[in-house]
C-alpha cells in the first residue's frame, strides 16, 4: 500500500511537472501586438473633417492616407479616428472621391470591431469611452452597408447592427443606473461625446438615439456642475498630469467654449463632432446649472464597487459582465483575475500588449484549482490599483473657487489614474497633493510622479474644508514600483498672484479666489522646482481650506485667521482635528469623519444637488433650476425640457 501511495506521488508530481513544462513552452509562444506603430504617421482626419464643416472648397485627400493606415493595422485609439472617419461618410458623400472611398471601404470591411471577432491587435476595446466608440462606429457602418459581408468577420453589415446594438444597449443602461466609471474625466468625456453624438445624428433606430441623448444629458450635467468658468476639472475615474493641474490647451475647452462661451475658439478634435451635430440640443437648464454663481454642494455617486457587482448581475466572464468589470478598470483584483482570464481566454487575448502580462497566470493548475483569486490576493498587485471603484464625490462650487473630494475612497490602497481630492482657483489652475508612486526621475504613462497615487490618503470634505490623512508604510509590497516617504503638492506658485510658505503653511492668491494648504511637516518647495511643494514623512496630513475676498476680506486677513486656527494631531492613531470658521473637523483614518461632533455619512444618492435629488438605479430623473426643467424617463423613452 505504501508503495502504490508513492507511485500516485510520483505519478502526480511528474504530471505537473510535464504539464507545467508544456504550459511555459506554450505561453512563450504567445505572439504580442503592439499598441502603437513603431514609426508615427500623421493622421488628418479631425482636421479633414473640421475643414469640410466649415465649408472648405478643396481636400487633399492623400492626407487621409496616415489615418487609413493606422485603423487598418489596428493600432490603439483607431477607434477615435474611426469616429471622426464616420461623419465624414455620412455628412459629406458626394465629396468623396471614388478612389478615396474604395479604400476606406477596404479598411472598413476587414477591421476586427469587437474582441470577439477574428484576428488580433493591440487596441484597447474595454475601458469605458473605447466601449461605445466601438460599438457605435460597428453600428453606423454596418447601417450604411447591410447586404455588404465584412471580410474579417464574415459577417453582413445587418449583423454587425444587431451585435453593436447589444453592446450599445448595454453601455447606455450602465451609464442610466450607475453613472460614469470614468467620472468627471476631462479627457475621456470627450471620447463618450465622440461616440454618442454620432449615434444620436445618425442612428436610424429611434429609440437608440433617443437614449442616447438622454445619457448625453446626463454627461453634460456632470459637466455643468463641475467646472470653474470653462475649465472642466474635478475629481477623476481618470485623470493625467495636465488634466490634474488644469491644462489651458485641454481638449475639453472646445465643448465648454461652445456651450458657455461661444466667442472662444474651437479646434480640430473628436469631440468635434460634438460641435457640428446635427440632432442634439441641450436642454436649458443644464446651460442655467453651468453659470449658476451661487455657493452650492454637490453630492453624487458614479460607478459601482467590485462587491456589488455580484448583487447587480455583472460578475461572470459573458460580455456583458466584462463590459462593466473591464469598463472600471478592474482587471487583477482577486475577485475579479479569474474572470479576466475565462474572457481572455475565450478570445484568444493574450497576444494584445496590455492583456499580454496575464499569460505568466495561464497555467493549467492554476485554472484547475482555482488558484488565481488566492495568488491575486496575496500578491496584492499594485494594479488592482487600476480598478475604479464607486465614488462618492463631494463639490463645493462658489463664483471664485470649486473644492472637491472623492469621500472615503479606499484610503491607503494603489491608484493608478485616480484623482480624489484638489481645488480649482476660479478658471485658472488647480493645486492638489498626492503621494506619487514612482520618483519624478523615472518615467512611465501612469502611475507617476505626478498621476494616479503610490497610495491613496483618507480624504474627506465638508464645504470649502478637506482634509487628508497619509498612511505610508516601511516597505513596498512584494508587486509595487517603489515606496517613496513624503507626498507633494503642486502649488504653482508662478501662476498666483501672491503666495505665502510659512514653515507647514502655504497660501495662495489668483485674483478673488484664495487657498490655504497645512501639513504635519514643514513645506519647501523642491529644488530649482516653483510648483512642486514637498512634504516629508510616513504619517501625514495635508489640510486644503478655500477662501475669497468675499468671504475673508484681504488676502492678508485669510492668512491671519488660517495661522490662529487650532490643529491637532495623533501619528499614532492617526487623527487630525482642525477648528475653523466656526466649524470643528474631525478625522480618523480609515473610520469616521465628523463635523461639530457629528459623524458625517459619505454614502451618497446617485444625485443630491440643488438641481437634482434622486435615488441610485432610479427610474426618473428631473433636473430644475431657473425655471427650466428636464424629466428623463430611460426605460420608457422620455426627454422632456423647457
Amino acid at each position: 500500500m505504501k508503495i502504490k501511495f508513492r507511485y500516485v506521488l510520483l505519478f502526480l508530481f511528474v504530471t505537473i511537472g510535464l504539464l507545467t513544462i508544456s504550459d511555459k513552452i506554450r505561453i512563450d509562444g504567445y505572439e504580442k501586438y503592439p499598441s502603437q506603430p513603431s514609426k508615427e504617421r500623421s493622421s488628418d482626419v479631425y482636421k479633414i473633417y473640421f475643414e469640410l464643416t466649415n465649408g472648405a472648397s478643396e481636400i487633399d485627400w492623400d492626407r487621409l492616407n496616415g489615418t487609413l493606415d493606422f485603423i487598418n493595422k489596428e493600432n490603439d485609439c483607431a477607434d477615435f479616428r474611426l469616429a471622426s472617419l464616420v461623419r465624414i461618410l455620412y455628412d459629406f458623400p458626394d465629396q468623396i472621391p471614388n478612389s478615396v472611398l474604395k479604400k476606406i471601404e477596404s479598411v472598413l470591411f476587414n477591421f476586427r470591431y469587437w474582441m470577439d471577432e477574428p484576428g488580433g491587435n493591440g487596441m484597447c476595446y474595454w475601458s469605458e469611452n473605447h466601449q461605445v466608440l466601438f460599438a457605435s462606429s460597428e453600428y453606423l457602418i454596418g447601417q450604411s452597408y447591410p447586404d455588404s459581408i465584412f471580410h474579417n468577420s464574415g459577417l453582413s453589415g445587418k449583423q454587425h447592427m444587431q451585435k453593436a446594438k447589444i453592446l450599445i444597449l448595454d453601455w447606455l443602461e450602465m451609464r442610466w443606473k450607475y453613472g460614469f466609471s470614468e467620472f468627471y474625466s476631462n479627457v475621456y468625456y470627450s471620447e463618450d461625446i465622440g461616440g454618442m453624438i454620432n449615434l444620436i445624428d445618425y442612428c436610424a433606430d429611434d429609440s437608440i438615439a433617443l437614449k442616447t441623448s438622454i445619457i448625453m444629458d446626463l454627461l453634460i450635467y456632470d459637466v455643468a456642475s463641475q467646472k470653474s468658468g470653462n475649465m472642466f476639472l474635478s475629481v477623476n475615474g481618470r485623470a493625467y498630469e495636465k488634466g490634474r493641474k488644469g491644462d489651458p490647451g485641454a481638449s475639453f475647452y472646445n465643448i465648454t467654449n461652445h456651450l458657455w462661451d461661444s466667442g472662444n475658439s474651437i479646434k480640430p478634435h473628436l469631440n468635434y463632432g460634438f460641435i457640428a451635430r446635427k440632432k442634439y440640443t441641450v436642454p436649458p437648464v443644464l446651460i442655467e446649472i453651468g453659470n449658476d454663481k451661487r455657493s452650492v454642494a454637490i453630492k453624487q455617486s458614479n460607478g459601482l464597487n467590485i462587491s456589488e457587482l455580484k448583487d447587480e448581475g455583472y460578475f461572470g466572464s459573458d460580455n456583458r459582465s466584462i463590459m462593466m468589470q473591464w469598463g472600471m478598470e478592474a482587471f487583477t483584483n482577486h475577485e475579479i483575475i479569474r474572470n479576466s482570464l475565462n474572457y481572455i481566454r475565450d478570445q484568444n487575448l493574450f497576444s494584445n500588449e496590455f492583456l499580454h502580462g496575464f499569460k505568466e497566470m495561464d497555467y493549467t493548475a492554476f485554472r484547475l484549482l482555482h488558484l488565481e483569486g488566492i495568488l491575486a490576493y496575496f500578491l496584492n498587485m499594485q494594479t488592482d490599483g487600476l480598478a475604479i471603484q464607486r465614488a462618492n464625490t463631494y463639490t463645493y462650487r462658489t463664483n471664485d473657487y470649486s473644492i472637491y473630494t472623492v469621500q472615503n475612497h479606499f484610503p491607503g490602497t494603489n491608484a493608478i489614474q485616480h484623482h480624489v481630492t484638489g481645488m480649482n482657483l476660479g478658471s485658472s489652475f488647480a493645486v492638489f497633493h498626492v503621494h506619487p508612486a514612482i520618483p519624478e526621475s523615472r518615467k512611465l504613462h501612469s502611475p507617476n510622479y505626478w498621476v494616479g497615487y503610490g497610495r491613496m490618503p483618507h480624504a474627506v470634505q465638508d464645504e470649502n474644508v478637506s482634509l487628508a490623512i497619509y498612511n505610508l508604510p516601511d516597505e513596498k509590497n512584494l508587486m509595487e514600483m517603489d515606496m517613496l516617504h513624503f507626498t507633494h503638492a503642486y502649488f504653482p506658485t508662478q501662476l498666483f498672484d501672491s503666495t505665502l510658505i510659512k514653515k507647514n503653511y502655504a497660501f495662495g492668491k489668483k485674483g478673488s479666489a484664495y487657498c490655504a494648504l497645512i501639513g504635519k511637516n514643514d513645506l519647501n518647495l523642491k529644488n530649482q522646482k516653483t510648483d512642486d511643494l514637498i512634504q516629508n514623512g510616513q504619517k501625514t496630513f495635508w489640510i486644503i481650506e478655500a477662501g475669497s475676498a468675499e468671504e475673508d476680506g484681504s488676502f492678508k486677513d485669510f492668512c491671519d485667521r488660517i495661522l490662529k486656527n487650532k490643529v491637532r494631531f495623533n501619528d499614532e492613531i492617526l487623527t487630525l482635528e482642525y477648528t475653523s470658521g466656526n466649524k470643528d473637523y474631525a478625522l480618523k483614518y480609515d473610520d469616521k469623519f465628523s463635523v461639530d461632533a457629528l459623524e458625517i455619512d459619505t454614502e451618497y444618492d446617485r444625485f443630491d444637488s440643488p438641481y437634482i435629488k434622486a435615488k441610485r438605479k432610479t427610474s426618473k430623473m428631473e433636473f430644475n433650476f431657473n425655471n427650466k426643467f428636464l424629466l428623463l424617463d430611460f426605460e420608457n423613452l422620455v426627454r422632456k425640457y423647457n
